[in-house]
């Protein structure tokens, strides 16, 4: 639950501190006394975009921090999962800066508006009139059911996402087969032509380079005869490899006498047999060394032709190589393109069998929980005096016709639901979103408030001014749903009805005033009798009167 709260520059609030306690709190003030500027401020520490235009115009930055107590495990989870140290409490805050350097710090370290909204989830929850809006439009009623029992249907959710995404890559395989046939067929006959081409030609990475050598080497053969031969006259008329053989032998024999002469020893033997080997190579090569005019023009035949094929294609070699493949592979497939498809289209089909069992036990999950929900609901209305209220919530019962009817699917699964409701006995039922008045419509949003609150376990629920254009009896009975929320969740709640500020355990004034030309706001808690006086302004439209403030009395009195 929320235990302290502290502003500072932010719109009119210069700087304000308060504390808040368990059970039920109400905020009291006239209109524009600055109450919403609280809740807009709450609303900050659990994750709403932040706005520069609310940085009070005597400062650069706004603060707004938030104290709060650990009451569940799910909050927890979020902050380890986050690598977030916490004890008993957690302290979120917020700075806006008119530089946009805004910054998020959730235990002093420093976080995101992302992980700020997912542990948010569980720290507090905010009802305004924008969420009774909500619950006239059918977009969100999937989101409402599956809200009653989130962690149950987010396993199911799961479950069929999963299967959802093998069947779309399984049916993405399908069509791109298809289309792949459609293209393979129009070029077939070029592509069994080139194939062919390629094929015939028996291509060889590192071909032309090898080819290229042997032609320059042939073409420069008198130069590299005259050197060879030269090399050999002076090898063999020098006598040079007996020389260095008797250099290496003395030079061995005083080895023995340094590390020095054994290193320039061994360096010696070294170099005698590497002149060695390079001479009997040489005269292999001399030996060997011939011009064959018919070899020479085949090979210059087969460079042209490779240079042709290269500059034709705009390929190298290699890559002409692994077009040929590709080829080969799409002359292959195109005599097996209908056994190929109908092999994908199993695996289509066993796909969507599967995706379709998890469909339908998430929708099954799904129906459980709506008939919980309509129990909870039709009990709840009565109590807020909407009697003999019927209510209904109907599924789209129609299911897709086979594996390529896939308009069906979505993340969140394959239902569609509409909520029905019948406020008057004997009436029939209608949607909600097209039935139902203001008034009725809030009454229903805070019974579905009352269920959900119970069923996620949020830990703070604040209601801005959900009671609006709501008097007499039924405010009483909306004041009595409030205090019973209170009893499993701390409640803020920003009112203007009487009944309702009279159930409040803790009751705090918000006051706008002009201090030396400035607008101020300030904020305290109220002792009885300053209730009193409260309520009795709100009975007498703002005259305090003896009725009025006997009326007051009684209303707390009776709470």
């Amino acid at each position: 639950m929320l235990t302290k709260l502290q502003i500072e520059h932010y719109a009119i609030i210069d700087e304000l501190h308060l504390d808040f306690h368990e059970g039920m709190t109400v905020l009291t003030g006239e209109t524009g006394a600055g109450k919403s500027i609280i809740v807009d401020a709450l609303s900050l520490l659990l994750g709403e975009r932040a706005s520069k235009e609310m940085i009070s115009s005597k400062a650069d930055t706004a603060t707004v921090i938030g104290l709060f107590t650990l009451d569940n495990e799910k909050m927890k989870h979020v902050l380890r999962d986050n690598e977030i140290d916490f004890d008993d409490t957690v302290e979120i805050l917020r700075t806006i800066s008119k530089d946009n350097r805004n910054l998020v710090r959730i235990n002093n370290q420093l976080s995101s508006i992302k992980v700020l909204r997912e542990l948010a989830m569980h720290l507090a929850d905010i009802h305004s009139q924008f969420d009774t809006n909500r619950l006239i439009n059918p977009e969100n009623y999937l989101s409402l059911i599956d809200n009653y029992r989130k962690e149950r249907v987010s396993s199911y959710v799961k479950d069929y996402q999963n299967s959802l995404h093998a069947y779309q890559s399984e049916l993405t395989e399908y069509h791109k087969l298809q289309k792949e046939k459609e293209e393979t067929l129009k070029k077939l006959d070029l592509f069994q032509f080139q194939w062919n081409e390629l094929k015939d030609l028996h291509l060889q990475v590192g071909e032309e380079d090898s080819l290229m050598e042997q032609v320059n080497l042939m073409e420069n053969l008198d130069k590299i005869n005259t050197v060879l031969e030269q090399f050999n006259v002076a090898m063999d008329e020098g006598m040079i490899l007996d020389q260095l053989y008797r250099l290496k032998q003395d030079l061995s024999g005083i080895s023995n006498t340094s590390s020095e002469f054994e290193s320039l020893s061994n360096r010696m033997n070294d170099l005698y047999y590497e002149l060695d080997d390079i001479h009997s190579t040489l005269q292999d090569k001399l030996e060997r060394l011939e011009y064959n005019q018919s070899d020479y023009e085949a090979m210059n035949t087969r460079l042209h032709t490779l240079e042709k094929i290269r500059n034709k294609y705009n390929q190298s070699i290699e890559e002409l190589l692994e077009y040929q493949k590709y080829l080969e592979t799409q002359v292959e497939r195109a005599d097996n393109y209908d056994a190929i498809l109908t092999d994908q289209q199993i695996k289509v089909k066993d796909a969507f069998d599967l995706l379709m069992q998890e469909a339908l036990k998430l929708r099954e999950f799904r129906k459980d929980l709506a008939g919980r929900i309509t129990k909870e609901i039709k009990e709840t209305l009565n109590d807020l005096v909407i009697l003999n209220a019927d209510f209904e919530i109907r599924f789209e019962e129609d299911l897709p016709k086979d594996e390529f009817d896939n308009k069906w699917f979505t993340e969140s699964g394959i239902d569609a639901v509409d909520f029905y409701i019948s406020t008057n006995l004997g009436e029939p039922l209608k949607q909600l979103s097209k039935t139902a008045s203001g008034g009725e419509m809030s009454r229903v949003m805070l019974a579905f408030k009352s269920i959900f609150v119970r069923s996620n376990q949020i830990s703070t629920i604040i209601f801005d001014e959900i009671d609006t254009g709501i008097s007499g009896y039924i405010a009483k009975q909306i004041a009595k749903k409030i205090q019973e929320i209170s009893k499993i969740s701390q409640v803020i709640s920003i009112t203007h009805i009487p009944q309702v500020v009279a159930t409040g355990t803790h009751h705090i004034a918000v006051r706008k005033e002009i201090v030396k030309n400035h607008t101020k706001i300030s904020v305290g808690y109220l002792d009885y009798n300053q209730r009193v006086e409260e309520i009795a302004k709100m009975i007498s439209a703002d005259k305090v009167t003896q009725a009025s403030m006997e009326s007051a009395k009684e209303l707390l009195i009776s709470e």
